[in-house]
């Protein structure tokens, strides 16, 4: 049905029209006295046809008009008075007429008006009818209102959780800004809702939105918002869009509609949330079903178990009597077991106590035999060069058996030394004290140095020796190279041993997940598979007969297996008595990372040593018993130095190796002072500033250690070369500190003459050589003031690429770096030092400003000797 309006009556009016230009024209030519102007009433009553009330008082006010006129224009034929009092009475008709016209078309308008809302009314109660979801009720009642008024486009939103939410929309293109959720006072819909009435918007301007077809878009020129409630509660807000003016009556039909359209909204949203209580209880119903059945089922077991309990009630007070009976025996055996359980708990806290003391016995016994072996190595030192200068008889005075005795000392003496290692490394593992260096192990090069160590022995059995590393296999890997040569050296000369006749190879071989496989082959007496564990035990060998035709003190084994799972790794052993032993070592390709290394702080003019380095780190402070009485100080070349000296300090307590070390001094033509302690050693060598100094490490008063640092904290002794001759492992502190060499007693008389060869070499070398690498000019020249000396050349570098350059030229004895270049970083300098084989790669100090994260520190610990941060007393520290 098409919205309501008032109908246009063209025809009609132009009848009228044409009516009363007849009469007019008839009372024209007709005299006064013929009652022609009675015809004007005809189109009076004939505008009750038309649809505007208006018209029948227009026409009504004309007929007056013209029928008077009439009277001055009509010829004469009566008096003029009757006929005048004749027109005003039909004037008067003429009026009451037009007066009852509008009343009757403003009647028939009214009625028409009411028959539409009412039929809109209808036609949107139909769309509203059934059971329908709130979007399907909002889009009915949309696209119902949008027709039956003529809109050309529109939008519904309902209430929800004091937002109104848009539901659906009429004839708006997808691209419509449109918002999908309103609040109160959000623009004019927003303001309506405030004021809950509706409001009607003309003349929207242009660009304000657009409908179209296909055909084309047009812009509406009305809008109608209506909020939409019941019982003062707005829940639906209606905005329509047309081009034609809103009516009253569109108004009146949504009004009337408000109250039906929001309980249908109102209705569809109980009926949502009755549906969902309804599915709620539909399921809480089925679950109820369901332990209805589980509590049926657990009814009737309940009453199978209640018979059974009434047949067992009768047995239980049978046995009532008889637990009555009982529980007085119970009685006293649970105080017999209460008295037990005391027992018990002393017990155990005996054995724990014993367990303790155990563990505090193991820890001594395993300290008392790492000090003993440092201990026994001071005599055996100066036994073994003795015997190999007794053996070498340079004065050719002993006879055959003589040499052959002395021969003999020295062999039982190496035999003692090898014992002497293999306790102490048992020692240190069963004590803890095993602390690993992880760098990185060409694969190839140590392949190299065990067959070349090897292949004589394997050549005077008649062996022959193979060493492969499978294809796949990493050119390097990253881990402790002490402690894995020591291990494949025992495997090898193990294998070798035990092996007559075939053959001994070293295969390596990659595995999965990052593990590498070094596999030690023989085809020697193998081993019974009854002692394959045991020969990994400490003093243990596959029988009693091996030792005594072999051989050995039964450690090396216990020792490799240890130090493999210090690595990371695995030990495994598969043999078959006389055909030969596969001894196969698992190792990841990176262990973890090394200790951290032991840092000094700076103080002016002397660099104190930790408490832990002045007693020799892990050992108590050298030979305690001594400290009690005087050391003496051995005779010496003080009182005869010559001008033109080589002059070599010995720092050494033992008098009889401080003794041969002059002798051996005298003969290389070096002039000698002693000294027994540290504190001596330190102002001897600032008053006469030896040439070289020989230090040991078990000194009575403090740590050689100690001695290391106080001469290189000095700038007048700190170019002096100290090398150390110790029975103490501190190998990798003293080369920190500044020694450039150690040897481990007991040492060989070829080792001390190495020793002393180097000295001589050092001495007439050219001056030592430092690489500064700083990119600040001012920082580059303060460090080449500082490090520069007659022995001492600087030559600074301000880039990583100048860097590169005089490496490639020179030959540099230390490079003193910053991280910070301008064209490289201080790491990746580094790294490809370590990568570039043709280039020399100095020992390196870091000199840096900036702050180490721990992941930094452990990679620059790789290559660098120490790391210097910069501040007020970095420069004695990089002294």
């Amino acid at each position: 049905m098409r919205r309501f309006q008032q109908r246009p009556t063209p025809l009609i009016a132009g009848g009228l029209a044409l009516a009363l230009a007849l009469v007019f024209l008839s009372e024209w030519y007709t005299a006064l006295g013929i009652t022609v102007w009675v015809l004007y009433l005809i189109p009076l009553v004939l505008s009750y046809l038309t649809w505007n009330p208006a018209v029948p008082v227009i026409i009504g006010g004309v007929v007056t008009l013209i029928m008077f006129a009439g009277f001055l224009i009509s010829p004469t034929g009566i008096d003029p008075s009757v006929a005048l009092m004749n027109r005003g009475m039909g004037a008067v008709t003429a009026i009451a007429l037009a007066a009852l016209g509008h009343q009757f078309v403003s009647s028939r308008l009214a009625l028409r008006r009411e028959e539409w809302i009412r039929v809109g009314q209808t036609v949107l109660s139909e769309r509203m009818m059934g059971d329908q979801t709130l979007e399907t009720l909002g889009e009915n009642v949309l696209h119902g209102l949008a027709a039956y008024l003529g809109a050309q486009g529109g939008a519904i939103f309902i209430e929800e959780a004091g937002q109104f939410h848009r539901t659906a929309t009429y004839g708006v293109p997808d691209a419509s800004p449109i918002p999908d959720r309103l609040r109160p006072g959000d623009g004019l819909m927003g303001r309506a809702l405030q004021e809950q009435q509706p409001m009607v918007v003309e003349d929207l301007p242009d660009g304000y939105f657009t409908i179209g077809s296909a055909l084309g878009q047009h812009a509406p020129r009305h809008l109608l918002i209506a909020p939409i409630g019941v019982d003062g509660r707005i829940n639906t807000l209606l905005e329509l869009a047309c081009f034609h003016p809103v009516q009253e009556s569109d108004r009146e039909l949504i009004s009337r509609l408000s109250q039906a359209i929001a309980l249908s909204v109102r209705s569809a949203r109980y009926r949502s949330q009755l549906q969902d209580l309804l599915e709620e209880t539909q399921r809480q119903a089925e679950e109820l079903q369901v332990q209805s059945e589980e509590l049926r089922v657990a009814n009737e077991e309940l009453e199978e178990q209640s018979r059974a309990l009434k047949e067992s009630h009768g047995r239980l007070e049978q046995q009532q009597v008889e637990l009555e009976q009982t529980n007085s025996q119970l009685e006293e055996q649970a105080q017999i077991l209460e008295t037990q359980k005391e027992d018990l708990t002393e017990a155990t806290q005996t054995l724990e106590a014993h367990k303790r003391r155990l563990e505090q016995v193991s820890r001594y016994k395993s300290e008392f035999l790492a000090n003993m072996s440092h201990e026994m190595r001071t005599p055996l030192n100066s036994t073994l060069i003795l015997s190999k200068l007794l053996a070498d008889n340079p004065q050719g005075n002993l006879t055959p058996d003589q040499i052959k005795s002395v021969t003999t000392i020295e062999s039982a003496g190496h035999d003692l030394l090898t014992l002497i290692d293999d306790v102490l490394d048992l020692a240190k593992v069963e004590a803890g004290r095993i602390e690993l260096t992880p760098e990185e192990i060409s694969l190839q090069r140590l392949q190299d140095s065990l067959h070349a160590l090897f292949a004589p022995l394997a050549d005077r059995k008649g062996l022959r020796l193979r060493v492969t590393q499978a294809p796949g296999a990493p050119e390097s890997i990253e881990s402790d190279r002490q402690r894995l040569e020591q291990v494949l050296r025992n495997l090898l000369s193990n294998a070798i041993k035990f092996t007559e006749t075939g053959s001994v190879s070293l295969d390596i071989s990659p595995l999965p997940d990052g593990w590498l496989a070094f596999a030690v082959q023989d085809t020697g007496i193998g081993i019974p598979t009854d002692q394959q564990g045991l020969i990994f035990e400490p003093f243990c060998q596959a029988d009693g007969t091996t030792s005594r035709k072999y051989g050995g003190t039964g450690l090396g084994l216990s020792i490799s297996r240890e130090f493999v799972r210090l690595l990371g790794g695995h030990i495994h052993l598969t043999s078959i008595p006389g055909q030969g032993s596969t001894f196969t070592v698992l190792l990841p390709r990176t262990t973890a990372g090394p200790a951290a290394p032991v840092s000094f702080p700076a103080s002016p003019g002397h660099t104190p040593v930790p408490a832990a380095l002045s007693y020799g780190l892990d050992d108590p402070p050298a030979r305690d018993q001594r400290n009690d009485r005087a050391v003496p100080t051995p005779a010496d070349d003080r009182e005869w130095l010559s001008a033109d000296r080589r002059l070599l300090m010995i720092v050494e307590d033992d008098e009889s190796f401080s003794r041969i070390l002059s002798d051996l001094a005298h003969e290389l033509n070096f002039q000698v002072i002693t000294s027994a302690t540290a504190a001596d050693a330190v102002l001897l060598a600032s008053r006469y500033l030896p040439s070289a100094v020989i230090l040991d490490i078990g000194l009575p008063d403090h740590s050689g250690l100690s001695v290391i640092d106080r001469l290189k904290s000095d700038v007048r002794t700190r170019h002096i070369p100290v090398h150390v001759i110790s029975g103490h492992d501190h190998v990798k502190t003293a080369l920190s500190l500044g020694a450039v060499g150690y040897m481990l007693k007991p040492v060989k008389r070829e080792q001390l003459v190495e020793a002393f060869r180097r000295f001589e070499t050092r001495l007439t070398e050219r001056p030592r050589r430092v690489l500064i690498v700083e990119d600040d000019p001012a920082q580059r020249e303060s460090l080449c003031l500082l490090l520069g000396s007659n022995d001492v050349e600087t030559v600074g570098a301000e880039s990583a690429a100048e860097c590169l350059t005089h490496l490639t030229q020179r030959t540099f004895d230390c490079m003193v770096l910053d991280l910070t270049l301008p064209d490289a970083s201080g790491f990746s300098l580094l790294a490809s030092l370590s990568r570039e084989e043709h280039l020399a790669f100095p020992p390196v100090i870091v000199y840096t400003g900036r702050d180490l994260s721990g992941d930094e520190e452990q990679r620059l610990r790789k290559y660098s000797h120490s790391i210097i941060i910069k501040g007020a007393k970095s420069p004695e520290r990089l002294l």
